[in-house]
């Protein structure tokens, strides 16, 4: 989709004018009308911008340079004036002005956008929290929003998809295959594409990329959705910073509580600590969407007592062979076959640190 040729173009030059935000440009359109209506203004000397906005809307050379990057553009677009951008994005602070996209962009004024974010790195824990909570959201309306990134971002979009679900990346970088980033998930952006999701960003194809992007484009992946969820992030990272406009705007935060002795834990705790929902279940979300759908859990058959004790025992704790063979008082050579049986079956598995943990 393109939007009105005309309007699209003068708010583009209005946003390549340096000391224009895009704050100040809805305002003065407020004012004026039309972006085209507003550049009529600004050359009439009307006092609406200082002295170096005017000379730079004067300057023939920065209007020619301005309009063929304009048709250079190769991606879709809408504008903030078109229909379709999404009503939650424009009243956050700063919102963008365009969004590039590739997909279905009629996701975005979808009132179930669930925004999922998380660390680059991530454990056994919270991969395994991710895996059952979308199975529990599969068969629902909601939309996941996350960022491609390494990591979570990258779990929750193949989550998504396994579960029958719509998703939609934001990224920080442009979205041809040579910009986008990271190149590692080139093939899931298309996979998201060709299973109905949507890919969207705030930079044209051409824009090189910069390290100040993809701070900046956590404002979007907060603004999109009514709910935010973190799942797990340090002191000082990008989801803290998305969950912080979450805030800030107004919108629901539910974070993943976790061991207070693990470094990704700090982000989600702090979180909790300051408010935010406590996710102990996909109920959690479906209260916040007004959602019905039955999570209750399944009821485990075990083929023996000695299956139930073990899932009793490391339902508390993870623990290792040993010190699960001593509380059991039960020979490692049994054990083992009783461990063999309860994996195969996919209660149990063995985490990094050669511990048994249920899945």
């Amino acid at each position: 989709m393109k939007s009105d040729f005309a309007n699209s173009f003068y708010l583009f030059l209005f946003s390549q004018v340096k000391g224009l935000g895009s704050n100040t440009i809805i305002s003065l359109l407020k004012k004026c009308g039309s972006p085209q209506d507003l550049y009529r203004q600004a050359l009439t000397g009307s006092g609406l911008f200082n002295n170096t906005v005017s000379e730079q809307l004067r300057d023939k050379n920065f209007i020619s340079a301005v309009k063929k990057s304009f048709t250079d553009l190769c991606e879709d677009y809408i504008t903030i004036l078109d229909p379709l951008y999404p009503p939650n994005l424009k009243n956050i602070y700063d919102p963008p002005l365009f969004l590039f996209y590739r997909g279905a962009i009629a996701l975005l004024k979808n009132d179930y956008l669930l925004t999922v974010v998380g660390s680059r790195t991530s454990t056994d824990y919270h991969r395994n929290c991710v895996h059952n909570i979308f199975q529990d959201l599969k068969n629902t309306p909601l939309i996941i929003v996350s960022g491609l990134a390494i990591g979570i971002d990258t779990l929750c979009h193949k989550k998504a998809l396994e579960n029958n679900l719509k998703t939609i990346a934001v990224l920080g970088s442009g979205l041809s295959k040579d910009r986008l980033y990271p190149q590692e998930n080139v093939g899931l952006a298309t996979e998201i594409i060709q299973n109905g999701g949507l890919i969207i960003s705030e930079q044209s194809a051409k824009v090189q990329t910069q390290l100040y992007h993809f701070p900046k484009r956590n404002r979007i992946l907060a603004g999109l959705s009514k709910a935010t969820l973190v799942i797990s992030g340090a002191e000082k990272s990008g989801t803290l910073i998305t969950a912080q406009v979450a805030l800030d705007e107004g919108r629901e935060v539910l974070a993943l509580p976790a061991n207070i002795n693990m470094r990704l834990s700090y982000g989600p705790n702090k979180l909790i600590k300051e408010g935010a929902t406590l996710l102990d279940s996909a109920k959690d979300i479906f209260k916040i969407y007004n959602l019905e759908k039955n999570c209750s859990a399944k009821k485990i058959l075990f083929k023996n007592k000695y299956h139930a004790k073990i899932y009793t025992l490391l339902q508390t704790e993870s623990m290792n062979l040993v010190d699960l063979s001593a509380r059991l008082d039960l020979p490692l050579a049994q054990l083992n076959i009783f461990i063999s049986e309860m994996e195969i079956a996919g209660l149990i598995k063995s985490n990094y640190f050669n511990q048994l943990e249920i899945l």
